[in-house]
């Protein structure tokens, strides 16, 4: 079981990554080593949120500034 969640991870961090790229400053690996951060945090705040602890709107608004904020500036343009 704990093979297939790092495939799983692994593969949902190389997609995200690649779908954000375009719009990234970062190298490919520093961007996916932050993908891996927010898939993380992800997993956190949907425990919390399955715990009554955030709402959903919070967890959604966290999560999206959790994403825009790690791509950092593009450059080059």
């Amino acid at each position: 079981m704990e093979a297939v969640q790092r495939e799983l991870l692994d593969s949902y961090a190389d997609l995200m990554a690649a779908a954000l790229l375009p719009h990234s400053g970062h190298t490919p690996e520093a961007l996916r080593l932050r993908c891996v951060g927010v898939l993380g945090a992800a997993e956190v705040m949907a425990a919390e949120l399955n715990r009554g602890r955030v709402s959903a709107d919070d967890a959604v608004t966290a999560l999206t500034d959790l994403i825009t904020g790690g791509l950092g500036a593009r450059t080059g343009d």
